[in-house]
């Protein structure tokens, strides 16, 4: 077993790290990470090219109208994404420059290990640190894609104010 770690922000309620240099959220609920920095400035930064124009996704928060880019390169800790793509909305309703959605991680162990302030990935030895994450637009929905698997979700219904899978 491989593993690297990040250190997790201090004074921050939320899991957070710097990646870059700004902050993110690693949101352990999230199916598809987002951008929420304004796009001219993404562009200064990384490279990057527009894959899907127009699209809708769903959360907790509501819905968000926004775009999705592919990036070349993108790292988090020893993780190189050779292509990455993000959805970047319109009018952001986060206020994290960064949130990283947990299907990123897909096929690894991750810890946020409070006690001593680290964001830990856990791998497989045979596992690369090279991946691609890719989403993809099935019937009006954004689904993720990790090095070729596409990971959809549980349909689920609610019952007297409990889910069921």
């Amino acid at each position: 077993m491989k593993e690297f770690a990040i250190p997790l922000k201090k004074g921050c309620r939320r899991p957070m790290i710097e990646l870059y240099k700004l902050p993110t959220l690693i949101d352990s609920v999230s199916v598809i990470p987002i951008f929420s920095l304004p796009l001219p400035l993404i562009e200064k930064f990384f490279d990057i090219k527009l894959i899907l124009e127009n699209e809708l996704i769903e959360g907790f928060g509501g819905y968000e109208k926004g775009s999705v880019y592919s990036i070349k390169n993108f790292k988090i800790g020893e993780l190189n994404f050779k292509d990455f793509e993000v959805f970047v909305p319109f009018n952001p309703r986060i206020r994290f420059p960064f949130l990283l959605s947990a299907t990123l991680f897909y096929g690894m162990s991750y810890e946020i290990d409070t006690i001593n302030e680290k964001f830990i990935v856990r791998m497989k030895d045979e596992q690369s640190f090279e991946r691609e994450f890719k989403i993809r637009d099935l019937d009006g929905k954004l689904y993720p894609q990790i090095d070729g698997t596409l990971i959809q979700d549980i349909d689920f219904f609610l019952q007297d104010g409990y889910i069921f899978y």
